[in-house]
């Protein structure tokens, strides 16, 4: 009865392994904000890495993240690698992929670190103690998954919150930019030296060619007659 439920709790936490690595806000290739320019991006080897060295690798960026933010895990994982070797891989492969997210984060914006960190460890949290629930039915846990959802729904929350502040800021930029190239189409087209006489007049001395005689005028007639005709337009 004890291996029994032993493994059941080996199975619940396979689960709550493959669930601890949330859908960060960036990728790590995301170009959505001007701060991915100061970013140094490794450069790709021209040999492929082999498959051990990857593996190395993850193992060791999975272990960091679980030494520095969720210690809780660090006991499982040891537990897991002997049990199950391929899901252990499985749960490393998702905590090396958070911790590369998360370290793209911190470099970009501090809030953004935060916000992602605090998703992960709610998540993480909350599917342990779903995990500990598979195997026994205690009040006490489900008092702490309460807790642990309330702090999760709080961390989503906030990433969404963050989101929105993000594209006010875009919203508040490409405003300000749209009305600057208002300002300067305003200013093309009120500007003698922009029209097409001036411009032809201008490419044809450069080319040390006098215009010809009546040429520019009847161009310029033209432009008259057309403004005149929507101006009277307008007023009708």
């Amino acid at each position: 009865m004890a291996k029994s439920a032993q493994k059941t709790f080996r199975s619940g936490l396979v689960c709550c392994m493959l669930l601890v690595a949330p859908t960060l806000l960036y990728g790590e290739n995301s170009e959505s904000d001007s701060n991915t320019k100061n970013v140094v991006k490794p450069q790709k080897s021209s040999q492929p890495m082999k498959s051990h060295e990857l593996a190395t690798e993850s193992d060791q960026l999975a272990l960091q993240l679980t030494r520095e933010h969720l210690p809780q895990l660090t006991p499982l994982l040891k537990q897991l690698k002997i049990d199950q070797p391929r899901q252990y891989e499985r749960a490393i492969l998702d905590l090396a992929r958070s911790a590369r997210k998360l370290s793209v984060a911190q470099k970009r914006d501090k809030q953004l670190y935060q916000v992602e960190l605090e998703l992960l460890k709610a998540d993480t949290e909350a599917n342990l103690i779903a995990a500990k629930l598979k195997v026994r039915d205690k009040p006490q846990d489900r008092d702490k998954l309460r807790n642990a959802v309330i702090r999760l729904h709080t961390a989503k929350k906030h990433k969404m919150q963050y989101e929105v502040d993000l594209f006010r800021k875009r919203l508040a930029r490409d405003q300000a930019l749209l009305a600057t190239a208002e300002q300067n189409l305003t200013a093309f087209e009120d500007d003698s030296n922009n029209t097409v006489d001036a411009f032809y007049l201008k490419l044809l001395r450069k080319a040390d060619r006098k215009p010809s005689a009546g040429k520019t005028q009847k161009t310029t007639d033209l432009k008259t007659k057309r403004q005149k005709t929507n101006t009277s337009s307008s007023e009708q």
